[in-house]
């Protein structure tokens, strides 16, 4: 698939950048969940999403207001406060024409990250380089006045959940919690300044492709199988998570998150709060295959993971594309409910039947001493048995980072590298 490049357009007259709000852990909250929605809406308003070239899947907008929503206000069933902003500061922006959205963007500074680093995020923008110029210059102003010498994104809001700025691979159809934008933005943030920190990789593979490496698996298995090394490869336990028993669970996933994506190997990660993780499991259980998810043990100690999600991306894509829409500055917004709702149950009835296509190979981590004893190819082994009995044929696994050869050379050899995200850096 050719993508076309537009040709930038002439400045837009009667662009002003309006401030949402702002939070600040204690001291300042300026944020309700109408603005929060406002900033939501705002992605809506970008005219190439509704080209034919666009793959562009918008997320559930409830999900999104919880993700987004650093302030008190919650609704019972409906909207979380997210609990990353514990310790997190943030604004918000939204750029405007003529009154009409036609941008926006997030300036955070995250306490727990490196010193005097700030990040932007959730950047859009129509094609006109004094409207990004704009939003840029008002996320810089408020991070360089935060005694910010760093600017590092975008992403929402760190290597724990979506990371990078799409610049290869926009034919592909992006998975659950891929960033998907126009491919003009790469000229907006080459244009302003910034500089490549690093990139993060998608691998999309299905049975023709890992046939080979599956293959090589297998014999592998079965030539050892007999000899002194089986009680060294076959000396794991691998069993599916246990839903009755979620809060234990989530803890020891978090526990061998935290160990394994901290080791150096994975860039703007940033340790998970017991209160974070619980967040962001409990809404993935919502869409979540139990036969999909393994934990490996050795004498009773967990020592990987691997949490690989149906991509309910299939079941928003379809009721989009029938179903014109676009999203509402209000949080009680009609339509947007009904949107929601009538996702939420295709998701659910899709879960129930086991009917999705694709899964995202969302975790997979071992922890360092055990990488080099067979556990890793007994894993996609595990996944893909599972996944290809329940009537799943492609996979998408992502976001690898560049640097963490340890994963991207062993799944590299199941696919082919199909979307490439971009971390960009600047100096205030």
């Amino acid at each position: 698939m050719i993508i076309k490049i537009f040709k930038l357009k002439r400045p837009m007259a009667n662009t002003v950048i309006n401030e949402l709000g702002e939070y600040i852990p204690g001291k300042c909250n300026s944020l309700n969940l109408n603005r929060i929605k406002a900033f939501i809406a705002a992605s809506y308003y970008i005219p190439w999403y509704s080209s034919s070239q666009s793959r562009k899947v918008f997320p559930l907008m409830l999900q999104e207001l919880s993700d987004l929503n650093p302030t008190s206000m919650q609704v019972p069933g409906l909207v979380k406060r997210n609990p990353f902003f514990d310790h997190c500061q943030i604004k918000y922006f939204t750029a405007l024409t003529g009154g009409k959205p036609a941008g926006r963007i997030a300036a955070f500074i995250d306490y727990h990250y490196h010193q005097h680093t700030g990040w932007i995020g959730c950047f859009e923008s129509v094609q006109d380089q004094d409207t990004a110029f704009m939003l840029f210059d008002a996320a810089r102003s408020y991070l360089k006045d935060h005694r910010c010498s760093t600017i590092l994104g975008p992403a929402k809001f760190n290597a724990g959940g979506e990371i990078g700025l799409l610049v290869d691979g926009f034919e592909h159809r992006p998975c659950f919690m891929e960033p998907y934008n126009p491919p003009y933005y790469q000229d907006f943030f080459d244009s302003y300044g910034f500089r490549k920190e690093n990139d993060w990789y998608s691998i999309s593979t299905d049975a023709l492709l890992s046939k080979p490496y599956m293959e090589k698996i297998a014999r592998v298995a079965a030539r050892i199988a007999n000899n002194r090394r089986n009680a060294q490869y076959n000396g794991y336990t691998l069993r599916n998570i246990d839903f009755s028993d979620i809060k234990n669970e989530i803890s020891i996933i978090r526990e061998l998150y935290n160990d394994i994506w901290n080791d150096g190997h994975h860039p703007q990660q940033v340790k998970m709060t017991p209160e974070e993780f619980e967040h962001l499991a409990l809404g993935i259980k919502e869409i979540a295959l139990p036969q999909l998810i393994f934990i490996a043990e050795k004498e009773g100690q967990p020592i990987a993971v691997s949490v690989n999600l149906p991509d309910i991306n299939e079941a928003i894509d379809r009721y989009d594309r029938t179903h014109r829409h676009t999203a509402g500055n209000r949080f009680y917004n009609v339509r947007d409910l009904k949107r929601d709702l009538s996702i939420f149950l295709a998701i659910k009835n899709k879960l129930k039947q086991k009917s999705f296509t694709k899964t995202r190979l969302f975790i997979l981590g071992i922890k360092k001493e055990y990488r080099k004893n067979g556990l890793d190819s007994k894993l996609y082994a595990a996944i893909a048995k599972n996944a290809t009995a329940m009537g799943i044929t492609h996979g998408s696994a992502s976001q690898l980072a560049d640097i963490n050869l340890d994963i991207v050379n062993p799944i590299g050899k199941l696919g082919t590298i199909a979307m490439t995200w971009r971390v960009y850096k600047a100096d205030l």
